[in-house]
């Protein structure tokens, strides 16, 4: 490029950049007048007058509503009584009864939809009250409601095997078990859930029960389509008992099995049915299970069991009072509502406490709420600009800023690249604008803060896996997964044994990283042999070693009823709950909340230490000869270092991190995911830690800190932004893979595929 050239691209864009940071500049000055205009107290004054024409109006609207229905219902009644009505047909009927109901909507829309001309001081006075005792209300019940969520989810999790209640009739013995799991329920002030509770219990047992039944007797059906070569064959046995017992001697897992006794013999008796009228009959198929991609989740808190305290109804008697206060009112200046059914009142009662009680809520929000309502047909000329350029305030200051961030990452953005790389300055920008995207979709910014520290607890452990790896240099170990089935297998164990609490934990921890010793020394002999190669060997052998133990699941001589098939008493199930034994122990662990962002203290506190650790390790004697011999080897074998045994070192060390790492995942997440569930882990850790700033040559315990926190925000805000912004979501998922897959090619494509050797 000549000096012109280049001298030309500079001016373009030095003048691009001005006029960016001007643009960005002009919507945050705009964005500030529009928060000023919010302080003014003829704001407040427009604001309240907005309030109350959206009282007016929705009383109006549904005095519409409730004439264009009584036409509607009049007309059909009309209609019925026509000696041809039922020659008519449908729609023509319809059609009439619609034609009814637009003529007198429209009629009424006339009469009643103009209020401007509607004395509204006497209103005033009553929707204030309302608003107050709303308030008052709301505020009593969101408290209430926030100790009846705690104490489900208490109770939900602390709850290893709902059957256990089966059978239980004593009410006081069943909450008194309950309460032994969670003290709390004891409390006086939590008396009144008793019933709730109680209640509860018995259904999710009859529900788990109902679910163990309907597992059951589809294996055994299974097993005796199976067992049966000619349905035909068993046509002569009509007899009830003569026909149980034919099929108990095919299937001897019938033996003791009266529960599902009728429902399989009237099964059983329709095959054989089939098979009399020459019907052609398949042979049962087996069934296997895919393991489940799920996404970790709070626990769902069901409000129907809910009940209001005395405190909390007498409140909402107050605000059903102050209603009829209102309604009163607004029937002396719209007389015809006196005349409305109750439905239609009950209709409008509903959207006016929500236009109402909205007082409460930021600007913008009550604008939209009243707006929604015609109330700002009360504004005119410049009030109504001021008001609208109050209510976007928020909007323009998340353009400006988000205008700003783009003009100073175009403006510097060879320096930032320089300095974080192209992936980490992309991926913390995106972040970023997915923060804003958040705000601008009315999604709590410090609820999904809190999800993304969760989940940074929830992989951290797992990307650092890949540290000792890169380290020693194998690249990026994506055979990881060997120590994600090692923690698995000591989980089971665990599970078998029925361990729970943190004893639980700290064995499923312990066991596991010891599997994974033999493991993690077996795989480094073959990365030993196949040097250069270690990425796709790793992925082959991670892959394949998932498959195989899919065999092994099934074949492990585990007897625990709550982990195995229960038909023939062998092979592991492809999901395991760990509530009632140690999900949520670490996310619990001096847990608190700050500017309304959940912190999981002991699950971060547990993975900074496992970082610091790592740390502590990579500037002893053997974490230095380790990383001299992954970055450099013919050098290290000069200086006496034994490459094999430093690679062999960093491979064991990765496996075990891994081990580790999936019992802390699996702890988050609440459940323990076996079969194919650990496949891709790899390749999540691998984008984390790159991300972070990582090459498959060079890592630091910061890449992963940085890395998992960034991959995590992006995927746990873009999440919640792509469900709200795209009708039916779903593109979360396509997100990760994109982001994973992008982020490891570029890696590779920087690595150059120089070989260390």
């Amino acid at each position: 490029m000549t000096q012109a050239a280049k001298k030309k691209t500079s001016m373009t864009k030095r003048v691009v950049s001005i006029v960016l940071f001007v643009l960005s500049a002009v919507l945050i000055v705009t964005s500030i007048a529009g928060f000023v205009i919010r302080g003014m107290d003829s704001t407040a004054a427009r604001l309240n007058e907005m309030r109350t024409s959206a009282v007016v109006h929705v009383a109006s609207g549904g005095l519409v509503d409730g004439i264009a229905a009584e036409a509607n219902a009049a007309k059909l009644k009309e209609l019925r009584a026509l000696p041809d009505f039922r020659s008519m047909g449908m729609d023509a009927v319809k059609a009439l009864c619609a034609e009814a109901e637009a003529a007198a909507r429209a009629e009424a829309e006339a009469l009643y939809s103009d209020v401007s001309g509607v004395d509204t001081d006497a209103l005033v006075g009553k929707i204030d009250a309302l608003e107050s005792a709303l308030t008052e209300y709301n505020e009593l019940s969101a408290a209430q409601k926030a100790t009846y969520a705690e104490l489900y989810t208490s109770v939900y999790e602390s709850v290893a095997d709902w059957t256990d209640f089966v059978g239980e009739n004593d009410d006081d013995a069943l909450f008194a078990a309950l309460t032994g799991l969670v003290p709390g329920l004891g409390e006086a002030e939590n008396a009144i859930y008793k019933d709730s509770f109680v209640k509860l219990a018995r259904d999710l047992a009859a529900v788990e029960l109902e679910k163990e039944n309907a597992e059951l007797y589809e294996q055994l059906f299974s097993a005796v389509t199976a067992a049966v070569a000619d349905w035909s064959s068993l046509s002569e046995l009509t007899d009830d008992e003569a026909l149980w017992a034919k099929l108990v001697e095919l299937t001897p897992e019938l033996n003791g099995q009266d529960a599902v006794r009728e429902q399989l013999l009237t099964d059983v008796k329709a095959q054989i049915a089939a098979a009399a009228s020459g019907e052609v009959t398949t042979e049962a198929e087996a069934e296997t299970e895919e393991a489940a991609t799920e996404t970790a989740t709070e626990t769902v808190v069901d409000y129907g069991y809910f009940v209001e305290s005395e405190a909390v109804a007498a409140s909402g008697a107050v605000a059903d009072a102050a209603f009829d206060d209102l309604w009163s009112e607004l029937v002396k200046v719209i007389p015809d509502l006196d005349g409305l059914d109750k439905k239609t009142k009950n209709s409008i009662q509903e959207t006016m406490m929500t236009v109402v009680s909205s007082g409460s809520l930021d600007f913008s929000t009550r604008y939209d709420i009243y707006a929604a309502q015609k109330a700002d047909s009360v504004l005119s000329g410049g009030t109504a600009f001021q008001i609208k350029l109050a209510a976007n305030a928020g909007m323009y200051l998340i353009a400006g800023i988000a205008l700003l961030l783009f003009a100073l990452v175009y403006t510097f953005w060879k320096l930032l690249t320089r300095k974080l790389g192209v992936p980490r300055t992309i991926i913390t920008l995106f972040f970023i604008y997915l923060c804003l995207a958040a705000e601008i979709y009315n999604i709590s910014v410090s609820l999904m803060l809190g999800n993304v520290l969760v989940r940074v607890g929830m992989y951290g452990i797992l990307a650092l896996a890949m540290l000792p790896g890169i380290q020693c240099g194998i690249g990026l170990n994506m055979g990881m997964t060997l120590g994600c089935i090692a923690g698995l297998l000591s989980v089971v164990i665990s599970l078998q044994y029925d361990m729970t609490g943190a004893s639980a934990l700290i064995f499923s921890c312990v066991l596991g990283a010891l599997i994974a010793i033999p493991l993690g020394w077996a795989y480094s002999l073959l990365l030993n042999r196949t040097k250069g190669d270690e990425m796709t060997i790793s992925t082959y052998v991670g892959f394949s070693f998932v498959s195989l133990m899919c065999i092994g699941w099934m074949l492990l001589p585990f007897n625990n009823t709550k982990i195995i098939w229960l038909l023939r008493g062998r092979g592991l199930r492809v999901t395991h709950s760990l509530l009632g034994s140690f999900a949520h122990l670490l996310d619990n662990f001096l847990a608190f909340k700050i500017f309304g962002v959940e912190v999981p203290t002991g699950l971060l506190l547990f993975f900074l230490l496992c970082c610091f650790l790592m740390w502590l390790f990579s500037r002893s004697k053997a974490g230095i000869a380790m990383s001299a011999a992954g970055s450099n080897p013919r050098f290290a074998e000069a200086s006496g270092i034994n490459v094999d045994r430093m690679r062999t070192l960093g491979t064991v060390l990765s496996t075990m991190i891994a081990a580790i790492g999936i019992v802390v995942y699996s702890q988050a997440f609440g459940y323990a995911q076996l079969y194919t569930a650990p496949r891709q882990l790899g390749f999540i850790a691998a984008s984390a830690i790159l991300i972070g700033g990582a090459t498959v040559s060079k890592a630091k315990v910061s890449h992963v800190i940085i890395g998992v926190f960034l991959f995590e925000g992006v995927l746990a805000l873009g999440q919640q932004i792509a469900n709200a912004a795209v009708a039916g979501g779903g593109l979360s998922e396509v997100m990760r893979i994109m982001i994973s897959n992008g982020i490891i090619l570029y890696a590779l494509t920087q690595s150059g595929g120089a070989s260390r050797d």
